[in-house]
């Protein structure tokens, strides 16, 4: 305590002595102070003003945003490593633990159509095959509209399981079109041939073995029980064919297809006019064909016509053969043929074989309606002819009646005396307008008038 006292009268002392002493400090004294007030400030911690807790917290956003910047590069720098990952092929052997299914998923109703164990067997394929995908190869690619397959997907018989075949998928791949060829099952059996022109044969070939019992239905009533069976379609129309498998195991498979049998036409025509006489007349073809298109004739004298009624002028007389080929639509076609189209049509020549002489005396042979009626003349009916020879023999082989003229027939009489009835024998040549020979010959009876 009496320190104290005494330090005490000895500050009085002091603070009497300077009362009145104004002291003024150095620029530097004054900066030294300065600095070391600002340096407590610092360290202290004062809201309102920058100390090292604001420093403190800049530097520690800093180090954090360099970290995540850091992060995120190198995991952009493994992507692009990835992104130029070359093919991989993957083996079948890689995800054939996915194939077995579980016994809940052996059917699944889908929109009322039951799955079976091999498509749900493909789809787990193609799950498992996208999730390794995804976690192997990045399939992402920056330019979609580039995309193209340059790879192959084989499969032998995906309808039992899905062989082991090499599965190269390119990392542009779509996986849509990947998904759909595994899931595509091979139909049971293969027809020769879907459409054509009835009468449509065709033979059905099975891709099952002989082991399994198959029933056909072919759509039109008919049914079969063989392998292969040939089936032919006579009646145009559209037609279902099913075909049901019993496999040994028990284990059934359906299958079908739509086959169409097209209608075939009907080629028909007609000339004009009826009695045409060769070369004179100009002919007419009238096309009278069903669900004809297209036509195509053949006038037999080395000429042809695309029209679908044609006319045609022959260039000489003779005979001639006519074809008409039509077409359908759908290819179809028909055809018909007229053999000596112009035969017997306005040429011909043909005689009776009886008649009775006039009792009263000869009458020259010139024909009329009179004598006709009462059948005294013996003499042709003909058209078309040119030219004409006519000759009666007895049947001991006498001339007893020659003419040129076709219009004079034989009265019965020979030298002004009536022959006697019985049966005599008459040839005749000559040729039609249209430059046709002709030659025939037969027998004639000579009756007695019973008056």
């Amino acid at each position: 305590m009496k320190e104290k006292k005494e330090d005490k009268n000895l500050r009085d002392l002091f603070r009497h002595k300077l009362d009145n002493i104004e002291i003024t400090p150095g620029a530097s004294a004054k900066t030294g102070l300065m600095r070391k007030l600002g340096r407590k400030e610092f360290l202290r911690f004062i809201p309102g003003r920058f100390n090292i807790y604001y420093l403190g917290g800049i530097v520690a956003a800093t180090v954090a945003a360099t970290a995540i910047l850091i992060f995120s590069g190198s995991e952009d720098d493994k992507k692009s490593e990835r992104s130029h990952v070359p093919p991989v092929d993957l083996m079948m052997e890689d995800f054939t633990d996915s194939m077995y299914v579980s016994e809940e998923k052996q059917i699944i109703q889908d929109s009322g159509i039951s799955k079976t164990t091999e498509d749900i067997s493909a789809e787990s394929a193609v799950y498992d095959l996208e999730e390794r995908s995804s976690e192997n190869i990045n399939i992402q690619s920056k330019q979609k509209n580039t995309i193209r397959e340059k790879d192959y997907l084989s499969i032998s018989d995906i309808t039992g399981s899905i062989s082991k075949s090499n599965l190269l998928i390119d990392t542009g791949a779509d996986r849509n079109n990947l998904k759909s060829k595994l899931l595509k099952k091979e139909p049971l059996f293969e027809p020769s041939v879907t459409s054509g022109c009835t009468p449509l044969k065709i033979r059905f070939i099975s891709n099952s073995g002989s082991s399994c019992s198959f029933h056909w239905s072919f759509g039109d009533g008919g049914y079969s029980n063989e392998k292969d069976p040939e089936w032919i379609f006579d009646i145009s129309g559209e037609y279902k064919v099913t075909l049901n498998v019993l496999h040994s195991d028990g284990s059934k498979e359906i299958s079908s297809a739509v086959i169409t049998a097209y209608p075939k036409p009907v080629a028909r025509f007609e000339m004009l006019p009826e009695d045409a006489v060769i070369p004179d007349d100009e002919i007419q073809f009238i096309n009278y064909s069903t669900i004809a298109v297209k036509s195509k004739w053949e006038f037999g004298d080395g000429a042809a016509s695309d029209l679908f009624e044609p006319r045609h002028k022959y260039e000489k007389s003779g005979n001639y053969t006519i074809r008409l080929i039509v077409y359908s639509e759908y290819g179809c076609a028909d055809s018909i043929v007229l053999v000596n189209a112009f035969a017997g049509s306005g040429s011909f020549i043909d005689f009776p074989n009886a008649f009775i002489p006039n009792p009263g005396g000869p009458t020259g042979g010139y024909y009329s309606f009179t004598s006709d009626e009462a059948a005294s003349i013996f003499h042709p009916v003909f058209s078309g002819v040119s030219d004409y020879q006519l000759r009666i023999f007895s049947k001991h082989g006498i001339l007893i009646f020659e003419s040129n003229d076709i219009n004079m027939g034989w009265d019965g009489y020979f030298n002004g005396q009536l022959c006697e009835p019985g049966v005599y024998i008459w040839k005749v040549r000559g040729s039609f307008r249209n430059g046709e020979p002709f030659t025939k010959m037969g027998d004639l009876t000579l009756l007695k008038d019973s008056q």
